[in-house]
C-alpha cells in the first residue's frame, strides 16, 4: 500500500481501532465536529438483534449501527442525556442502503476525525 508519508503508513498498517485513539477525557464534541464510530453498543454486535421481532426486524437498527462503525459522519446534535445525533443518512451509501435515518449514540463510541461548519438548514 503506498501512502504519502511515514505517519500515514504508520496509521493505515494499524487497523480501525489502532487509528481511533479514544478521545481525551473532558475534551467535548460540538455542533458541527466530524466523527468516526470506532464502537457500537454491545447488543447491536449480535447479527440476529434485528431478527427477536416484527418491529426490529422492519427497523434494521442493529444492521445500520453495523453499516456505519468506521464510517465518518456530522454532529448536528446532542440530547438531554448527551448522546449525540448522527444523521447518517447524509452519506450516500447509508442512504442508499437504509433510506432517512438519523442515530442517536453515546460519545465514548465516537472519535474527533475534524471539524466542519454547517450550512444553515
Amino acid at each position: 500500500m503506498k501512502t504519502r508519508n511515514k505517519k500515514a503508513a504508520k496509521r493505515a498498517k494499524g487497523g480501525l481501532l489502532a487509528r481511533a485513539a479514544p478521545r481525551a477525557i473532558g475534551e467535548k464534541l460540538e455542533v458541527g465536529d466530524r466523527v468516526r464510530i470506532i464502537e457500537i453498543p454491545e447488543d447491536l454486535k449480535d447479527p440476529e438483534y434485528d431478527f427477536k421481532d416484527s418491529e426490529r426486524r422492519e427497523m434494521r437498527t442493529a444492521e445500520l449501527f453495523r453499516f456505519c462503525l468506521g464510517r465518518v459522519f456530522t454532529v448536528y446534535g446532542f440530547d438531554r442525556y448527551e448522546f449525540v445525533e448522527l444523521e447518517v443518512s447524509k452519506s450516500p451509501v447509508v442512504r442508499k442502503k437504509f433510506g432517512l435515518n438519523t442515530i442517536w449514540i453515546e460519545p465514548e463510541f465516537l472519535n474527533r476525525a475534524g471539524v466542519q461548519r454547517l450550512k444553515a438548514r
